[in-house]
């Protein structure tokens, strides 16, 4: 077989080739280093008289050592680390200090790595000792999260509101009376409150007349008036904490709706309504089946009502009550990591829903926006200007991606924030993006940030940093493609364009997609694609099987980040927010479904597929409605997609081939299998040495009607022995992986597999991937 390449072991080799770097080398990697304070004490707020841990991540295996110099009453002292865990690619270092009368005390941390030796402060890492440290005030609890943290014998509460002159906490913990009251800290009230614990609900009561719920509190109760909710954030037991996610270059995305998710039809059995995030994690078998390795979920902050798309947020911490706790979102995100998905959360910080937004005259003042308020065309925008208020979406970064562990963002609507033409603060929204993405890019290396955006252009990464944007040139092209095809006039030289690339961002900085939420939402007025080109119920006629299997085929094969929408897998024709996918679908399609399953896998185990390997457009025939591309890698193997997008077979179509030798039909959405008519090429041919087009070898192929074909050729370069470095010889196995990763991180000849023999890069790592993937007995 040639398959035995599986999606997460190339993720995880694709991954740790740029961190092959961070080894016991004798170089501290500094952009892998950091510590955030509200994020990394053990427990998270030291009280007086407290032992406590101090944590720093640094990339795994980088450090020989790491110590935490404490310095209590001007004298220092170092405390040994070591590891406690792994946090995705990094290890988590903590070391712990000794309990201390003193009402305040400062750290900073000594990183070594062999003779090197780094310092990290306040002001970040340096070569030299730091001035200062972070700093802890026992006696104010300065240190403090905002929001509401847990600790021994109560709850510590902080909140910001700048101009207020008095706050007081009142919950269940008091009778919801002023027995509370929270010290002015700068611009916050910071206090702590014995018996308070988790489960119970609060509100804050400001100038003894204003009250509100805490923006940072990760449950709300809608059905109680919003009353924040306290939670444990360390109370979850994580179970798959070293789940790294694959990178950008290896990503099929699955756009989930988490209400609309589950228990129609569903084997998996009932589930309640709206589906909830245990549901979800509870079916995390089904997307591994499909192949997805991410899945890019629709917001699930906390909405008005029960059903919503989730665009319509009030908190940027909260999460959707009707779904679940916090806790069983956490479930949700390890069991799709147990599955080898990743989780991208889909985020709204363009604006706040018109209705009950809580944040609106938040203290008794407009806190959190302007006055008057920058309007978009579905709500104020916050106040980015507004210093409290950018680190209010800042730090959410850290909620989302550190407490509940998921791997990126789709950010919502980025040019109502980043361009003028939108809005006034355009110059605070583009330093927010780029702030994100730095967040990001420290201390969530393998998280990666998604900007719908509809440009189509390299800005988008140099200028606000973003790993890839929507491909609107693409998605419209292949749109307008598909549809004109019922009527014989698809564009197809549009369509060859946007495979080729737009303005300047190809590959990993797109993300391609043929339809995903917006495109089949009734709330939009628009209809899933099988529905608008078969009217008529069951929606599922040759027509709209047959273009909509091709419109993905293009999407998942092409060069760019693939993504489709749910239900996409099995002829979905119900919309997504309101009305459940049908699991039934499976069954009853289940050929297509193999067919999703059959491209995907092949997506996901090529690396002459991946988002950045080659593409080329070498054939356009406006007459026939016929394209054919190449993808591949250099050293490694060549595919051919074919595409007819006319309603006729093209029988004994010759089409140039880039190769000599043996070529074989991989995947075809026509053949019977996967429930097509069954017409067009099987098996192998060989390429004939007559010229066609740019190739000096061609075939004459059958291409069906509507029909997408991938075409394998069987490289001759690939060989057991290339990727066979482990013992025993003649068996193919982790072994042989790691024994890689080792000697290309040593540089030893026998990771030097491409040419320039002596060059050690990322070459060498795909002609492995190569030889690995080819599959010796």
């Amino acid at each position: 077989m040639r398959f035995t390449l599986a999606a997460p072991l190339l993720g995880a080799l694709v991954l740790t080739a740029p961190l092959l770097g961070a080894d016991h080398d004798g170089n501290v990697e500094w952009d892998g280093v950091s510590h955030v304070v509200w994020q990394d004490l053990r427990p998270l707020v030291p009280m007086q008289g407290d032992a406590f841990g101090v944590r720093v991540q640094a990339y795994r295996g980088d450090l020989t050592g790491v110590s935490a110099v404490a310095d209590v009453g001007g004298v220092e002292t170092a405390y040994p680390a070591s590891v406690v865990g792994q946090l995705g690619p990094y290890d988590i270092w903590q070391a712990d200090l000794p309990a201390t009368g003193e009402t305040a005390m400062s750290y900073t941390f000594v990183l070594t790595d062999g003779l090197d030796t780094d310092y990290l402060g306040p002001d970040g890492m340096s070569s030299e000792p730091h001035a200062s440290g972070y700093e802890l005030d026992f006696a104010t609890l300065g240190h403090a999260p905002v929001g509401a943290t847990p600790v021994a014998g109560g709850t510590v509460f902080r909140v910001w509101a700048p101009t207020r002159a008095t706050c007081h906490v009142r919950g269940e913990f008091n009778g919801w009376t002023t027995a509370n009251s929270l010290t002015k800290v700068g611009e916050h009230f910071i206090g702590f409150v014995a018996g308070a614990g988790t489960g119970q609900m609060y509100k804050y009561y400001f100038n003894n007349s204003v009250w509100n719920t805490d923006p940072r509190a990760s449950s709300l109760n809608p059905t109680d008036n919003q009353n924040a909710i306290i939670t444990d954030p360390l109370a979850y037991a994580w179970e798959h904490d070293d789940f790294i996610a694959d990178p950008l270059e290896n990503l099929v995305l699955y756009q989930l709706h988490v209400g609309s998710f589950a228990g129609r039809n569903d084997p998996f059995g009932p589930a309640s309504n709206p589906s909830g995030y245990r549901d979800v994690g509870e079916r995390a078998s089904q997307l591994a089946d499909l192949g997805v390795n991410a899945v890019m979920v629709n917001p699930i902050n906390e909405f008005p009502g029960d059903f919503s798309g989730g665009y319509n947020p009030v908190s940027a911490y909260a999460w959707e009550w009707a779904l679940g706790t916090p806790d069983d979102l956490k479930y949700m995100v390890d069991q799709l990591h147990a599955h080898g998905v990743a989780v991208i959360l889909d985020v709204v910080w363009n604006h706040l829903s018109p209705s009950d937004n809580f944040l609106w005259n938040y203290d008794g003042t407009q806190l959190y926006f302007d006055s008057p308020a920058q309007d978009t065309p579905w709500g104020a925008q916050a106040d980015f200007d507004a210093q409290g208020v950018f680190d209010y979406y800042l730090d959410s970064v850290h909620h989302v991606m550190g407490e509940f562990r998921m791997d990126g963002y789709r950010q919502d609507a980025v040019m109502a924030m980043t361009d003028s033409g939108w809005t006034g603060q355009w110059p605070a929204g583009q330093a927010l993006m780029r702030a994100m993405n730095d967040v990001i890019d420290n201390r969530y290396a393998d998280a990666n940030a998604i900007a719908e955006i509809y440009i189509d252009n390299p800005w988008v990464h140099t200028g606000i940093y973003f790993d890839t944007q929507y491909h609107n040139s693409f998605k419209n092209a292949l749109r307008d493609a598909v549809f004109a095809a019922g009527g014989g006039t698809p564009n197809v030289s549009a369509v060859a364009a946007a495979i080729d690339g737009t303005g300047g961002v190809v590959g990993t900085q797109v993300l391609n997609y043929f339809e995903l939420h917006d495109d089949a939402w009734p709330l939009n007025g628009h209809e899933r694609a099988v529905k608008q080109i078969d009217t008529s119920f069951p929606h599922d006629d040759q027509f709209a099987r047959g273009r909509t299997t091709l419109a993905n085929g293009i999407v998942l094969l092409a060069a760019g980040v693939p993504a489709i929408l749910q239900g996409s897998e099995w002829l979905e024709d119900q919309g997504w927010e309101e009305n459940k996918i049908d699991w039934s679908h499976k069954t009853t399609y289940a050929g297509v479904f193999d067919y999703y399953k059959a491209i995907i896998g092949r997506r996901t185990s090529e690396p002459a597929l991946g988002a950045d390997a080659d593409v080329w457009v070498y054939h356009v025939n406006e007459g026939a409605d016929v394209i054919a591309f190449e993808r591949w890698v250099d050293g490694g193997k060549s595919f051919v997609v074919l595409v007819n997008l006319s309603n006729t077979n093209r029988d004994d179509y010759r089409i140039g081939l880039p190769r000599t030798g043996t070529w074989g039909v991989a995947v075809s959405n026509q053949a019977a299998e996967f429930g097509g008519a069954g017409d067009g090429e099987t098996g192998t041919f060989e390429a004939e040495a007559i010229a066609s087009g740019p190739h000096a070898q061609s075939a004459a192929i059958d291409i069906p009607a509507r029909g997408l074909m991938l075409l394998e050729h069987e490289p001759s370069g690939a060989s057991c022995n290339a990727a066979d470095i482990a013992e025993p010889f003649g068996s193919l196995d982790f072994s042989d992986v790691l024994a890689f990763l080792v000697a290309f991180g040593s540089m030893s000849p026998e990771a030097d597999l491409a040419d320039p023999i002596g060059a050690f890069d990322f070459s060498d790592v795909l002609a492995f991937l190569n030889a690995y993937g080819s599959g010796c007995p």
